[in-house]
């Protein structure tokens, strides 16, 4: 965390407005300001103080799920339509994320993996069913969510009557076609290797979450806790003693020796160890995108 770039934002009209002036101009700002679903999480997101920095270490705090310990990172994309996604995605973690005290490692392994397929899920398949025109700004490439609204590879014609269902049964997102999705993703996140095509290229590029996941348990086996912990307290702070105050102490938690310990990164040992592990994996899909003759979208450096 860059600490001269640390905006910590603690009424609920503030991180709205925040949050809007980070999207770009188009379909999930305009969601957001016609009080559509995109307003729905961001007002959900906006219940508890939040933080939002600069990183000053970019290659380790990119990959440092730092949503789920109060605080959503600035990055930069050549599309700003990408970077979009990547916000939406990271707000919807902060605004859905359950924590509990004695939390056993299982535990922790059942909440924040079904929070992270819930994300994904959200942010790279339904938000295209809800905001469609959203999808020929997005990835020259493929995507798996293609396969679903764009049967006819046409991004002028998605499904009528997938687009239909969504719209009807879109504010209960615990049934109906969220939950098939869901399904979708998960069979393909989750199948045996005899069962999926290895040469594709985004069926890759999903099925690197489990493989990320059991690592990411191992990097915080030892202190996960103090995060769950911490965002308990935080909503507990909210109520008792505001959320100005709430947030300060938050922030003084997030800065403290015990958690940064000489440096400005939170966690930064789990954001060394997790880094390495993810650069092995996500070359796999590098070159599975490059055989395919198409190029991985990377974030600004």
């Amino acid at each position: 965390m860059k600490l001269d770039q640390i905006d910590l934002l603690t009424k609920t009209g503030d991180v709205h407005d925040y949050v809007m002036a980070l999207w770009t101009d188009g379909p999930i700002r305009r969601s957001h300001q016609s009080g559509g679903l995109v307003h729905d999480i961001v007002d959900r997101f906006a219940r508890l103080p939040r933080l939002f920095y600069r990183p000053s270490d970019q290659r380790l705090e990119w990959t440092h799920f730092s949503a789920w310990w109060g605080a959503i990172l600035l990055c930069d994309y050549d599309n700003p339509h990408i970077r979009d996604l990547r916000y939406l995605h990271e707000i919807y973690h902060s605004a859905t994320m359950p924590y509990a005290k004695n939390l056993s490692l299982a535990g922790l392994e059942e909440k924040n993996f079904y929070n992270e397929r819930q994300a994904s899920t959200f942010t790279e398949m339904a938000i295209y069913l809800e905001c469609p025109d959203l999808r020929p700004l997005t990835f020259e490439h493929p995507i798996f969510v293609d396969r679903f609204l764009f049967p006819t590879e046409d991004f002028s014609k998605p499904d009528p009557t997938l687009i239909s269902r969504w719209r009807n049964d879109r504010q209960d997102m615990s049934k109906g076609v969220f939950k098939e999705l869901l399904a979708a993703r998960a069979y393909v996140v989750e199948a045996p290797d005899d069962k999926i095509d290895k040469d594709d290229p985004q069926t890759i590029w999903l099925r690197r979450y489990g493989e990320q996941g059991q690592n990411w348990l191992n990097v915080w086996k030892d202190r996960y806790q103090l995060v769950e912990i911490a965002m308990i307290a935080l909503a507990e702070n909210t109520h008792n003693i505001g959320p100005k105050a709430a947030g300060e102490a938050h922030l003084r938690w997030l800065l403290s020796p015990e958690i940064s310990g000489k440096t400005d990164i939170p966690f930064h040992t789990e954001a060394k160890l997790f880094r390495c592990n993810f650069d092995t994996l996500i070359s796999l899909y590098d070159n599975a995108m490059s055989q395919s003759d198409m190029v991985a979208v990377k974030n600004v450096v």
